[in-house]
């Protein structure tokens, strides 16, 4: 830890946010007074404030610069958890999602189309009914949800019209992203509002949705949002500095990891279920849609946005862990098969179909089908299992499973005589099939 004096604009200063409490406390001006004085010509009484070291001199009002191993992106999603929103005590900070703003704005002066997945529809719904805890009834949590996202949008408006950036509320439910027809058209909205120089900010509609409200977060939804974009970046941004060794709220020698090639398992490993009375989620649903998208061929960032800022995750190795995207990028159908699509059933495959599907990229044909599970329609989504039970790829069938139950096991050339016509020699297709994860064997 070391000092900085504040600048006359708050965005020079590595921890901004605490250097507008400290000006505040100092010089006995409010914080519009504090905004004043930064287009006053004179500097005052010098000010400091404890700000960590990584975090200090990259933020500049002409330019974003980008990390080591960052390619400048296109389109970028930044998620935004509930504790940068509504953080202890459910005391909004809206000095911290100003400079989150003046972070995107310039992004956006710099030609970068931005999508912003924002929690805290229920937190801020807790600050209007006096709620210390978050709600354990559905119900309630509902009503928060109704309250509260009237209140954050209002707050997000405000805050970036002194950007004069214009914002277009989408509040989502699972089956506008899973089923495929809904799916593209809300695609269509969201680049029609990106087309013309809206920042679009996105929610689940926590206020009908029951399951996703009991089991949802939006790490995922943000990673879902960046996939429908086809972005070439995803910014997790919550309360903690990426990912440790080691949980660093319980160990104080954790070893920050500023970059991961791969998640693998072991990675996996590393992260522990932590939470707050505010937020849903942890490392381990940062990580699963960091590995989402980075599988799709997208890179991922997860950083601290409650005591940094984002152009610190995006420029400093020390602000934030920096994933890196398969070599591949999937296109747009591909993508909603692989981690979009609803599944409706399973296919349990052999060995021999397996290293066809994984190491030759083939269809899968009836033949090395061995069981069933599910009742679904041609056209349908299916995972398809290995013996063992591992997901290693998901597809569309050709084939109903009441037909695929008398055709498991059998070669293509008896499927007419089985069926009475055959439409198709594949239960699935390649072309209508991603490969998802092969275990070793």
């Amino acid at each position: 830890m070391h000092t900085l004096p504040v600048m006359r604009k708050s965005i020079h200063c590595g921890n901004a946010l605490s250097c507008l409490k400290a000006m505040s406390w100092r010089s006995k001006r409010s914080l519009r007074s504090w905004r004043r004085f930064d287009k006053a010509d004179s500097v005052p009484e010098k000010v400091y404030c404890r700000a960590p070291r990584s975090y200090a001199g990259e933020c500049t009002m002409q330019q974003i610069k980008y990390r080591k191993h960052l390619a400048p992106p296109t389109t970028v999603v930044v998620k935004v958890g509930s504790r940068i929103v509504t953080p202890d005590r459910n005391l909004v900070r809206t000095r911290r999602i100003h400079a989150l703003m003046e972070d995107i704005a310039l992004l956006k002066k710099a030609g970068v189309s931005v999508a912003l997945v924002s929690s805290g529809a229920i937190a801020h719904g807790m600050l209007k009914l006096g709620l210390e805890s978050r709600p354990r009834t559905i119900p309630l949590q509902q009503a928060c949800a109704g309250i509260g996202q009237i209140t954050l949008m209002h707050m997000y408006e405000n805050l970036f019209a002194k950007q004069h950036i214009t914002i277009g509320q989408v509040l989502l439910t699972w089956d506008d992203l899973r089923e495929k027809k809904r799916y593209l058209n809300l695609r269509n909205a969201l680049f029609q509002l990106l087309a013309h120089n809206a920042v679009p900010i996105i929610n689940e509609n926590d206020s009908v949705g029951v399951e996703e409200i009991r089991f949802g977060d939006n790490d995922t939804l943000g990673a879902q949002v960046g996939l429908l974009l086809g972005a070439e970046l995803f910014v997790n941004l919550s309360d903690i500095n990426g990912l440790y060794d080691r949980n660093p709220r319980e160990h104080s020698d954790a070893r920050h990891i500023p970059l991961v090639e791969k998640i693998t398992p072991s990675v996996h490993q590393l992260a522990k279920k932590e939470g707050n009375s505010i937020g849903v989620g942890g490392m381990v649903t940062k990580l699963r849609a960091a590995d989402m998208v980075t599988r799709s061929g997208m890179y991922a960032l997860i950083g601290d946005g409650y005591h940094g800022r984002l152009c610190d995750v995006l420029s400093l190795e020390t602000a934030g862990t920096l994933f890196l995207p398969s070599k591949r990028k999937m296109r747009s159908r591909h993508r909603w098969i692989a981690f979009t699509g609803k599944s409706h059933g399973t296919l349990q495959v052999d060995e021999g179909a397996k290293q066809a599907l994984c190491s030759r990229g083939k269809s899968l044909l009836s033949a090395g089908i061995r069981d069933v599970g599910g009742t679904f329609r041609i056209g349908q989504m299916v995972d398809i299992h290995d013996k063992d039970g591992y997901m290693i790829a998901r597809g569309m069938v050709n084939y109903s499973s009441h037909e695929i139950r008398k055709i498991m096991g059998r070669r293509s050339n008896q499927i007419e005589n089985l069926l009475g016509q055959k439409a198709f020699d594949e239960v699935v297709h390649r072309n209508n099939m991603v490969v998802v994860r092969c275990p070793v064997t």
